[in-house]
């Protein structure tokens, strides 16, 4: 990929800088500009949000600011993040750490750090979001896997049934109702859970009257 269509990539983000009005929040906001990018620097951070911001910069400091761990929990779909640090102390790098940034820009800001920084920033938000899908998807089936079983369970325990017979029920059911097979799993499941509670309603109701 050329220089030019990595800038083009790039063009148009939303970039929030989260860092006060000093030599670099101004060139940051200079090199950012050459970029293409939309960009504006907020200090203090803001208590509500803004327009939302595909990338952010943020100040690292020894000491967590309040107000930047503060507005970036106010964010639902978590931007790419650059943490801004001056020197490498070990509370600046553990705040990196805590932050989840996305790449470090170190200060003071140089016009040659700017578009490195950005890309690599990008490139590992891109792929922490592909592995929250693919985990999201992978506990997901699980999850169905479970409920699955669940639901065979219950079959073959009230209808005396194998488990390739519970499965085949199932699948029947799903294709004559034009459920899903989650969807009947899910009211198998439900369905049971009513039903125990009935009974053991009944069953207190009956004991109680007997005293």
């Amino acid at each position: 990929m050329g220089h030019d269509e990595i800038i083009a990539r790039l063009r148009g983000l939303n970039v929030l800088v989260l860092h006060p009005r000093d030599g670099d929040a101004e060139e940051l906001l200079q090199q950012l500009n050459r970029i293409g990018c939309r960009a504006q620097a907020i200090w203090p951070p803001p208590r509500n949000l803004t327009d939302k911001a595909d990338l952010t910069f943020i100040e690292v400091r020894e000491k967590p600011h309040d107000g930047i761990n503060n507005y970036l929990m106010l964010t639902e779909d978590r931007p790419t993040l650059i943490g801004m640090a001056g020197y490498e102390s070990p509370s600046v790098l553990q705040n990196l750490i805590d932050l989840q940034v996305d790449s470090v820009l170190a200060k003071p800001v140089r016009p040659y750090g700017v578009l490195s920084s950005i890309v690599v920033a990008r490139r590992n938000w891109q792929q922490s979001k592909r592995n929250e899908k693919l985990i999201s998807k992978l506990k997901n089936k699980v999850e169905n896997s479970h409920k699955m079983n669940e639901a065979k369970i219950i079959l073959m325990k009230i209808h005396d049934l194998s488990e390739d017979q519970a499965y085949k029920a199932i699948r029947h059911q799903a294709m004559d109702s034009r459920k899903t097979i989650a969807e009947v799993v899910q009211s198998i499941i439900e369905s049971n859970a009513l039903l125990s509670n009935f009974i053991g309603r009944n069953s207190l109701d009956r004991e109680a009257g007997e005293d």
